[in-house]
């Protein structure tokens, strides 16, 4: 309760001091007004509703038996519209972290984390940016959610991002981002194959910290192309497999790659089934590096499956935006560009042999005259020889001989040449072939990247309305966490938030407003465990003395079953 009071008080009066709040209007000064319309927000999910809107036609009790009546559409919305105009979203959601950190992890010890992204699918016919929604097995507009838990599951918070985002770009910065909110180390995150890559790696090492993840399947490599770094240890929780830490084999790739890796296998199997990387912790085993990375399933994936069918994780508040441009589409035109660039150099590459080429058959062309017109030379002088000691009577045999060896040099030279000419004029030919095999994939590589659209905008959501709701999500989840360990009788201390809310949060029942204490009285339950088990929570939560934001006592008690 103080982490959102102080955030919305002193937001609102950093906008008033920059004279900014013209369109805001005053936040509700007493703080009984100000829990009323938050918890009109905050209980949405409880009172099977969705959106504001939905409260137009709302006729239950559930918010009335709180404050004696219920708010409207248009009363929720425009206090929606003023936390939005005031851009509390990512400071609400840093306030709270903190709260729920020193709430459920006290101490400044490092803290392990667990991060993932949720993509939220965003139906709409419009231009937008888009992404790929696991869920639906499609591309499509949406918002990716980074979330975040800690030990056990708990919730320390959850940010948006437009969809086009990669988890490379974002995971350092919000680590640094939360050291700063939780002013305690982390010691290690983790996550799944999304952040596996070698820019992960050295953007960690860069800032010196520590994370684990997985290769994705895809990337299959076998026992050769690492070195072991010591033993097989068998795996913690599991004993038919073994893993041992490792390095490329390669002295240059494993050089340039700060990443840590770990093999793991099936004993008696040879090749790895799976590859761990990251940068772990000094002295961690690689026995128990698959085991800290099987608890994402736990304490992350599946506390996101939970919210999404619990608090409605994948609803989409407010619809505003900006035209920007298409990201998504500048990022197709400039690979699109990049192939062109590839065509345009091996262009190149062919035209200069081509130059080449021709310049290697005028040079042949003239190192043979030159040839020639010595040969010829050399010849005639033989033969002004031969006469003259035909003139003479020498013996001119040699001479002839000389001669006729010259013509056959000559003769010789001529072939040479003309053979090297065909095989110039052959590669010039295949050159030539090739530029006009080149000429057209260059211009339908062009008219593929000039039919990318990147002029057009398209339309970017403003996603401070979805994170304000995003923070009331991972309120509502956390105080079920808290529920259920706190007050819940062991029978229903594994129930989900939807599972808790048909169950408990929607169980019909009467309150009455006494001047010290507040009495709630549930109706039975129709099966005899259930009735034991609120028998046993209500004892549990009548014991724990809670009392409501006024200090009225509250005293929770089920009536008897027939």
């Amino acid at each position: 309760m103080a982490a959102v009071e102080e955030t919305v008080y002193e937001t609102e009066a950093a906008a008033i001091a920059e004279a900014s709040n013209d369109l805001i209007g005053p936040m509700p000064v007493e703080k009984e007004t100000l829990w009323h319309k938050i918890d009109h927000l905050l209980y949405l999910p409880i009172l099977n509703l969705t959106r504001p809107r939905d409260l137009y036609y709302y006729q239950g009790a559930g918010l009335q038996a709180l404050y004696s009546f219920t708010y409207k559409y248009l009363t929720v919305e425009h206090f929606l519209g003023k936390l939005t105009r005031l851009n509390i979203g990512d400071a609400l959601a840093d306030k709270l972290a903190n709260a729920y950190a020193q709430s459920q992890y006290p101490g400044a010890e490092p803290l392990t984390i667990f991060t993932d992204w949720h993509v939220k699918p965003h139906w709409t016919k419009e231009r937008s940016h888009s992404g790929h929604v696991t869920m639906w097995g499609r591309t499509m507009p949406g918002t990716k959610q980074l979330v975040v838990n800690g030990p056990d599951g708990y919730w320390l918070g959850c940010w948006n991002y437009q969809i086009d985002t990669h988890m490379t770009q974002v995971l350092v910065e919000l680590e640094e981002r939360l050291c700063q909110t939780l002013q305690r180390p982390i010691l290690c995150n983790i996550f799944d194959s999304e952040g596996g890559g070698l820019p992960t790696g050295e953007a960690y090492a860069a800032a010196g910290g520590h994370y684990l993840s997985i290769l994705s399947r895809q990337h299959n490599y076998p026992l050769s192309s690492f070195v072991m770094a010591g033993e097989w240890q068998t795996v913690i929780d599991d004993n038919s497999r073994e893993a041992v830490y490792a390095q490329w084999r390669h002295e240059d790739k494993a050089a340039a790659d700060p990443r840590q890796f770990v093999l793991l296998r099936p004993i008696g199997q040879t090749e790895p089934t799976r590859i761990y990387t990251g940068l772990l912790p000094e002295n961690l085993p690689a026995a128990v590096v698959p085991w800290c990375h099987r608890q994402r399933w736990p304490h992350n994936e599946q506390r996101i499956r939970d919210m999404i069918n619990g608090a409605n994780l994948n609803e989409n508040y407010g619809y505003t935006y900006d035209e920007a441009p298409h990201r998504t589409r500048q990022r197709q035109w400039e690979a699109a560009q990049a192939q062109v660039e590839v065509i345009e150099n091996k262009l190149l590459q062919s035209r200069e042999a081509v130059k080449n080429l021709r310049q290697k058959q005028r040079e042949a062309h003239e190192t043979h005259a030159r040839q020639r017109t010595l040969l010829q030379t050399e010849m005639g002088q033989q033969r002004l020889k031969i006469a003259q000691g035909q003139r003479e009577g020498k013996a001119v045999k040699q001479r002839q001989q000389g001669l006729r060896q010259r013509r056959k040099e000559l003769q010789q030279r001529e072939n040479s040449l003309q053979k090297k000419l065909r095989r110039l004029h052959q590669k010039t030919v295949e050159q030539q072939h090739r530029i006009a095999a080149l000429q057209l994939q260059l211009t339908q590589r062009q008219q593929k990247r000039d039919a990318i659209d990147t002029e057009t905008l398209c339309r970017q959501r403003h996603l401070e309305k979805d994170q304000i709701m995003l923070n009331w999500q991972v309120l509502l989840t956390n105080l079920h966490e808290w529920a259920k360990q706190n007050v819940f009788a062991p029978a229903w201390q594994k129930l989900s938030l939807a599972k808790a809310t048909e169950l408990i949060y929607r169980k019909s029942g009467h309150v009455r407003w006494h001047p010290d204490h507040i009495e709630v009285v549930l109706d039975s339950y129709r099966y005899r465990e259930h009735q034991r088990a609120m028998e046993m929570t209500c004892q549990r939560f009548n014991q724990a003395n809670l009392h409501w934001r006024d200090g009225r006592l509250l005293r929770f008690s089920v009536q008897e079953p027939p």
